[in-house]
């Protein structure tokens, strides 16, 4: 059996260092307030009169002091119980104490120690670019026997007294050491990047891996992305990830500014005034398990990760411009992994940062990703944490995560600031986007899950997007099964040029009009007139995704040309209603938004000998399915299910017997339910799944399946033992059921004249019902209806053959199910 590789990972714990939020809950109590926690630099971490000027070519300044700060935060170790003695905290850089002080947050928001993890097989694995602030400092006071060097060189001072020379150097030298931090054996591992995590693995006692992620901008997200594939491949149970950032220095304030990219006034992402970034600093830690084992251990849960993609630039304009190719790459294949369609989006925390190119390359980007989607302008909200407190840099995809956890949480949408006119080179009025800039309710459309989309883009061509979900116990299938899953939900393979093409010809042409439609009819119809036929491909997501649309089915050449003119013959006559009369003729027209398709998983009785056994040989899905029933079905049964299933009897007596054993309940159940599974995954290999499922009887195990709801294996094993337990009820008389196809009042009128136990047992359509009773009523019922005139004698027929068929299937059927319920 293949490796279940978990897909749904589930957020279990959060914390938080952030600017005006020492913890998780104040960060997102500011979100909500919409708190802007822009401020001018910090006296103690740099003096603006010597590193600031407003003019942007003052060469080695900065010409902007603003940013999100962290200001107030508990740093208390040893009350904590961590054993991190005061000379050891004081080498420790802003990014290791952040990080340990959002990691303890986590843990305890999660319930740590009280809520046991395994040491063992927990990890660490975070985000950063470029360590700290630390190593600059302490890498100045080693510098300065160079500075020292220099001042004696200089003609000037050379020109001084001896002893006045002594004494401005001695002085000197002693200033400037006490500026910066002194080297002890405690300075490197206080400031290394890797040690972020090693320190968080060490004061914890855990043994899974631990590491640290650089992507730049994008680091925190390409750690919980690392981290994710950790928990798909069990290397670990449960890991503690996100993403730190404390490089607020000068040298890093003067740095950004020669190229341009920080902003002097404020942060207002995707807004009229955008002219750069502005830099903040913080913490945002998640203790993340696998969805299953979540929900197994009764765990508190924020949200679910359900697909997280990444992409790189490639070869670009320069290796600081953002490419959208590449960030559409990376919002494409999030949610291709996540196993949905970008329709299912509701909300979008973009990356947003509040520069004058990047935010109209990412909405331009972005529009691409969604607009085929069928998404009405101005539909989709947009927003971006940088308006509250920055760019976070290396923990900026953790900040954006963190705000949407919270949000699909509490079900409401959280506005974006800043935005009072949109920039001018976005055209809103296009996109299926709008900044949201007011706290409002997050509404769910029916039948739907809240979504979202979270983007996080890294300096040097690094890009990100992750898609997290609303958690509802039960809901979210939490593994993979070969080549594709069952249903829109879970499916795993969605790029679609990984699905199979169709057996025949299917010419699906989209456009934004009748006329248009009409005029690409003509088209192909003149070139398949020339001999030139269309290949026969999966039909282009614009087409299936365009206001009309026109889908013919054909074999050849000549086919497609004889229904392609029947459909310009209703183009030309404009009788719209002739289009319902070609549908049976494999020519359709649609308009609009595309219809949902639904799908009815079928029940006990549909089942026959070796149903599907040439798909089997001939399709790997179904293969594969089939042998995972077998895995499941082999200890229960003491037999492989295919056994019961295909088998090439002799004779008549060894076919009956095997129909026999077929029809047994224990045997029924499973086989049905994975013909349905092997069923649906060979559709979705050809790109058909449903948005919407229902089950008849058993089928509605099949239904749960494909709805995420429980995974094939749990639903063998359910209806198994279904099965069994019904097998073992023994009564007088077991009964007999039958299905009659006829008006239900037909079939009410005439069970009401049989003597004895006989009812409608249950009613699938106004032309066919299921009747179930004693035997001696319910043959006689079967005999009235054979020779009723309002019943006709192959329904009746049939009805006998049901009866006789189902009847051993559903033996030890119960009187409460036959009186009320379906059996199958």
């Amino acid at each position: 059996m293949k490796k279940s590789r978990h897909r749904a990972i589930a957020i279990v714990g959060v914390g938080a260092v952030l600017p005006d939020a020492p913890d998780a809950s104040t960060f997102w109590e500011n979100i909500q307030q919409g708190r802007y926690s822009i401020s001018e630099v910090p006296t103690e971490r740099w003096d603006p009169e010597l590193f600031w000027d407003p003019d942007p070519k003052a060469p080695d300044k900065t010409y902007s002091k603003i940013g999100g700060w962290v200001k107030q935060w508990d740093w208390e170790p040893l009350q904590w119980g961590l054993p991190i003695p005061p000379k050891v905290g004081e080498a420790m850089d802003r990014t290791q104490k952040w990080a340990l002080v959002g990691a303890r947050q986590a843990l305890t928001d999660f319930g740590y120690p009280e809520r046991p993890l395994d040491r063992g097989r927990t990890a660490v694995i975070l985000g950063n670019a470029m360590g700290g602030d630390l190593h600059y400092e302490t890498a100045t006071r080693i510098s300065y026997p160079e500075v020292a060097r220099e001042l004696q060189r200089a003609p000037s001072f050379a020109e001084l007294p001896e002893d006045v020379r002594s004494a401005v150097s001695e002085e000197l030298g002693t200033r400037v050491g006490g500026l910066y931090p002194q080297i002890t054996e405690d300075t490197m591992p206080g400031e290394l990047a890797n040690i972020i995590a090693g320190r968080i693995a060490n004061l914890f006692d855990f043994h899974g891996p631990n590491y640290v992620v650089d992507a730049a901008c994008a680091s925190a997200m390409a750690a919980i992305h690392a981290a994710i594939e950790g928990l798909e491949e069990e290397d670990y149970d449960a890991v503690l990830t996100g993403g730190i950032d404390a490089n607020m220095s000068a040298a890093t304030y003067t740095k950004f500014c020669k190229i341009g990219a920080l902003s002097a006034s404020g942060t207002r992402p995707f807004a009229e005034g955008a002219d750069g970034f502005v830099m903040g600093e913080g913490a945002a830690i998640f203790l993340l398990k696998r969805l299953r084992d979540a929900e197994r251990d009764g765990d508190r849960i924020y949200a679910v990760i359900r697909g997280l993609g990444g992409s790189s630039d490639g070869r670009g304009k320069g290796i600081t411009a953002p490419n959208p190719v590449g960030q559409r790459l990376a919002v494409e294949r999030a949610w291709n992994r996540a196993g949905l369609v970008p329709d299912r989006a509701t909300l979008i925390e973009g990356h947003g940062t509040s520069t004058r190119v990047g935010d109209v390359v990412e909405v331009e980007c972005l529009t691409e990703a969604f607009e085929p989607y069928g998404f009405t302008p101005g539909s989709l909200p947009l927003g971006s944490v940088k308006s509250n407190i920055g760019h976070l840099k290396g923990a900026a995809g953790a900040a954006g995560i963190l705000k949407v956890a919270f949000a699909l949480r509490d079900r409401v949408l959280p506005p974006s600031l800043g935005f009072e006119s949109p920039n001018p080179n976005i055209d809103f009025t296009r996109s299926p986007f709008f900044v949201n800039t007011e706290l409002r309710p997050w509404e769910a459309r029916e039948g739907e899950v809240r979504r979202a989309g979270v983007s996080a883009f890294g300096f040097g061509g690094t890009n990100f997007h992750a898609v997290l979900e609303e958690y509802i116990p039960g809901r979210t299938l939490d593994q993979e099964v070969p080549a594709v899953t069952v249903g829109r939900e879970v499916r795993t393979v969605t790029d679609r040029q990984r699905e199979k093409v169709p057996l025949r010809g299917a010419l699906v042409l989209g456009a934004d009009s009748e006329g248009a439609l009409e005029a690409r009819l003509r088209e192909v119809l003149a070139q398949a007139e020339s001999g030139v036929v269309p290949e026969v491909q999966t039909p282009a997501e614009a087409d299936l995704r365009a206001p009309f649309r026109l889908a013919i089915d054909y074999g050849d050449s000549a086919e497609l040309i004889k229904k392609g003119g029947r459909a310009l013959s209703i183009f030309e006559s404009g009788k719209k209603e002739t289009w319902k009369a070609l549908r049976g003729r494999g020519i359709f027209l649609g308009a609009g938004r595309p219809p949902k398709v639904a799908m009815l998983f079928t029940g006990q009785g549909s089942q026959y000998l070796n149903m599907l056994r040439q798909l089997s040989s001939d399709e790997p899905v179904v293969t594969a399915t089939f042998r995972e029933a077998d895995e499941v079905m082999t200890p229960l049964l003491g037999r492989p299910l295919t056994d019961f299933l295909f088998v090439d009897p002799k004779g008549p007596l060894e076919e009956e017997a095997a129909n026999d054993a077929l029809r047994q309940t224990a045997i029924t159940q499973p086989a049905v339910l994975a013909t349905d599974i092997a069923l649906l995954r060979l559709l979705g290999t050809y790109g058909v799944m449903p948005d919407m499922v229902m089950g008849h009887s058993l089928g509605e195990y099949g239904a749960l399946v494909a709805a995420g709801a429980i995974s094939f294996a749990h639903a063998l094993e359910a209806v198994s033992a279904r099965g069994r337990e019904m097998s073992r009820i023994s009564t007088d008389d077991n009964g007999w059921m039958a299905a009659v196809f006829a008006p239900l009042e037909e079939i009410e009128r005439i069970l009401s004249k049989i003597d004895g136990y006989v009812v409608v047992a249950n009613i699938n359509s106004y032309s066919e019902a299921g009747s179930g009773g004693s035997s001696e009523a319910g043959e006689r019922s079967m005999s009235s209806r054979a020779k009723s005139n309002n019943v006709c004698p192959d329904s009746g027929s049939q009805a006998v053959l049901s009866s006789r068929t189902s009847t051993r299937s559903a033996a030890a059927t119960t009187r409460t199910e036959l009186s009320g319920r379906p059996s199958g």
